[in-house]
Order: structure tokens, then sequence, then C-alpha cells
């Protein structure tokens, strides 16, 4: 069963295929580079997290501000990776043709193995510490861990279409004979 594409479809579709922003995303290199700030950018709001206080005395405020600036850029950097990929994960399947869903498949296989390796490197690092340190492992560690992770398992089909996003073909310049 086909469905046609709904409004909210088409206005996504446009969306994601402006060109008005291209300037962000049109080579490898910084598209790259929009990824080292998104992973910086996720790194640095993991740890405002863990920052936080649990009394929600004083400090509390001095570190709200930051998370709030930090998620900000966050989001306007996640958009301009989702307009990089042309909304290769953002846009629903009826709306992509077969190649971009043979690639969106292909980002979600390939993102969902690196999520493998990077939960089984966690997993045997925390093995290794339990084993072979002196101390253990405290509760609010393990979950900040498993946190981080599942922020990870998320985030990488977005870095990894990013990433392996083909450069748009260079506009024709036809030289006019005189």
């Amino acid at each position: 069963m086909t469905k046609t594409a709904t409004h909210r479809d088409r206005r996504m579709l446009a969306l994601m295929n402006d060109d008005r922003h291209r300037g962000l995303y049109a080579t490898r290199a910084r598209r790259r580079g929009l990824v080292t700030a998104h992973v910086a950018l996720s790194a640095a709001l993991l740890g405002a997290l863990w920052a936080l206080p649990g009394d929600h005395g004083w400090p509390l405020y001095a570190v709200l501000p930051a998370l709030l600036v930090l998620l900000a850029v966050w989001c306007t950097i996640t958009g301009a990776l989702n307009l990089a990929t042309r909304g290769l994960l953002e846009l629903r399947a009826r709306v992509l043709d077969e190649r971009q869903l043979a690639d969106r498949g292909r980002v979600l296989a390939v993102a969902h193995r690196a999520s493998l390796a990077l939960q089984l490197a966690v997993l045997f690092g925390l093995y290794l510490a339990h084993a072979h340190g002196d101390a253990r492992l405290s509760v609010p560690f393990l979950l900040g861990t498993l946190f981080a992770l599942l922020v990870a398992h998320w985030l990488l089909p977005l870095w990894i279409a990013t990433l392996t996003a083909p450069d748009d073909p260079a506009d024709d310049v036809v030289d006019e004979l005189p």
C-alpha cells in the first residue's frame, strides 16, 4: 500500500532540498567540521548534564544558562547536518526515491555496527576497570556511561550519513564563444 505525500512531507522535502545554506556543507571538509563540532557539542552537553547538581542549589543557576546556550548551538548544527544529508534520516520513506532508501539502509547498517563496536569497547573497558582497578564503579558513573552510549547510538546514523554524503556536482559553467 503506497501512501501519498502529505503537506508536511512536501514541506519537509522542500526544506531539506533548499540550497540557501549550501555553503555550510558544500564540501567534504566542511561536513567533517560540522560533524566534529556536533560530536564536541554533544560531549559538552553530556558533561554539563553530568555537572548538574542534585540539590538544586545556587550552582544549578550557574550551569543552566551554559546548558541552554550549548543546546541552542547543538540544535542549529543538527539542522545543518540534516540539510547536508538532504533529510536522508528525517524524511519519511514515502518521499524518498529508491537510491535514497538504499543509502538510508546502508547508513543505518554501518551506524549500528559502529554502535555495537563502541558498546563492546566500553563494556571491555568497564570490565578491565572493575577487574584490575582498586575502586568500585559507582552507579552514577555507570548510568552516565549508559546514557552516553545511548546518545551515541542515536546520533551515529546522522554523523555517518553526513560523513559519507557525496559532494554536490559543481555547477556547469558554459563558456560563451565570441
